[in-house]
């Protein structure tokens, strides 16, 4: 009798600490892990809409790395996650081209919760906006790790009379 009793007193104490048992609100749920999701993906639900080449406009977060969407200059294309979101990476992937940074960059990443009002992500433009932990820039991908940071929208500008062909935009949240 005695070994029972304390096995039932042990599993209820490691129950509770677990978050397990009863707690009188009926509540027996323990969080879920999270994991890295790309937000920006088309099978995320995912929406990309641009004035130019709209048509070709979902190529950008199509998840394949044999489609893409060419720019124009000063025309922009964004990406809307459907919903907020906490992100905390930016990769931006382009057919091979040379790109300038800095403050007048060819190619602007701008951030937005409400699809009006942008703020640019230092992914491009290096001084002000919102910052880099770390990020990596070559002739074929600009990426950018950050501090959480809310956003459903991104826009995308080519800028300085560049266009490029952007391939692929990933963009991470943990859920």
């Amino acid at each position: 009798m005695k070994k029972h009793l304390t096995f039932t007193v042990v599993s209820a104490f490691l129950l509770s600490a677990c978050g397990g048992g009863s707690s009188g609100s009926g509540s027996n749920d323990i969080p879920a892990l999270k994991t890295d999701v790309n937000v920006a993906s088309a099978s995320q639900g995912a929406s990309a809409s641009s004035n130019h080449n709209s048509t070709d406009a979902k190529n950008l977060i199509d998840g394949n790395s044999n489609t893409s969407w060419t720019s124009e200059s000063e025309k922009a294309i964004t990406v809307d996650f459907g919903r907020i979101e906490t992100i905390k990476e930016i990769t931006l992937t382009r057919q091979a081209a040379r790109a300038t940074y800095g403050s007048n960059p060819d190619i602007l990443v701008e951030l937005s919760t409400n699809g009006s009002s942008y703020s640019a992500s230092n992914i491009s433009k290096v001084f002000g906006g919102i910052a880099c932990t770390s990020q990596t820039m070559n002739d074929t991908s600009m990426n950018c790790k950050m501090t959480g940071h809310e956003t459903r929208y991104i826009r995308i500008t080519s800028q300085n009379g560049k266009a490029y062909d952007f391939i692929e935009l990933e963009v991470i949240a943990n859920k």
